[in-house]
């Protein structure tokens, strides 16, 4: 990733409004097969052949942009690799609603931190569900502590994007209900729980501790119970693991590009 893409990542922008604006998330998977294949015909795809029938030329343009920004950035070619290996493969059997989530965590800062502080610690507290007063909430408190941001969004920008984060996370699966969203029961596999471990491993590539990674809440899995999880999954020979009582250190032990096939193609 050149420079100018890696300082993009640490901005905030409400790319959350456009994509809590989709039908549904068809046309992020699309996209996202359709770039890592022929990364010129995505404008093609949207754009020019209009394949999603979005009315006018404005909010294609808008779209492709938002899809781009959100979900069409790679760290460094590891990233690339893993995301090519999980969407360009029929034969994988996975819940590809959360490598979207996980993927746009990593690359909207703002989707990131309402994730972390608002969704996951609600989901995570025992809490039923969540509403858009919480995510309001937690927005107007934000902005008032990080003054040099110059996030100088209004009241309506603020009540839009909790409203499409909610119908956002709701598409994915992650929330159920109309007016009051309530928490589905998210279960992760141990391909998933594998897979998340590398997305840990990009957002702090200098950090063995999967205890102290920023992103370890969006796992769905609570720290009570992460050691024990994990732990199994390495004497399978996923990965190297190492707990000092403290520490709780991973070793990825196979490449970002041949991860699935250690995952799905294994006897």
């Amino acid at each position: 990733m050149i420079e100018k893409e890696r300082q993009s990542l640490s901005k905030y922008n409400t790319a959350i409004t456009t994509i809590g604006g989709l039908k549904d998330t068809s046309v992020i998977y699309r996209a996202i097969e359709t770039y890592l294949v022929d990364k010129d015909d995505l404008k093609g795809l949207i754009s020019k052949r209009n394949e999603f029938n979005l009315r006018t030329e404005e909010s294609r343009g808008r779209i492709e942009r938002a899809i781009k920004t959100g979900f069409l950035q790679f760290i460094n070619q590891d990233h690339r690799d893993l995301l090519y290996s999980i969407f360009t493969r029929s034969s994988i059997h996975l819940d590809k609603e959360l490598i979207l989530f996980w993927q746009f965590s990593l690359l909207n800062r703002l989707h990131r931190d309402i994730s972390l502080n608002v969704f996951m610690k609600s989901y995570l507290s025992g809490r039923t569900g969540i509403s858009k007063d919480d995510i309001v909430a937690y927005l107007r408190e934000f902005i008032a502590n990080n003054k040099q941001l110059d996030l100088s969004w209004s009241a309506s920008t603020i009540n839009t994007i909790s409203t499409k984060y909610l119908n956002f996370m709701t598409k994915l699966n992650l929330l159920e209900g109309a007016r009051k969203k309530t928490f589905k029961h998210i279960k992760i596999t141990a391909e998933s729980l594998v897979l998340f471990l590398y997305f840990a491993k990009l957002h702090a590539p200098e950090n063995s501790n999967i205890l102290t990674n920023e992103i370890l809440p969006l796992s769905f899995v609570s720290t009570g119970d992460i050691r024990d999880r994990l732990k199994k999954l390495s004497i399978k020979g996923y990965f190297d693991m190492n707990f000092n009582g403290v520490e709780l250190n991973i070793e990825l032990t196979h490449s970002f590009k041949g991860i699935c096939d250690v995952l799905f193609n294994r006897p």
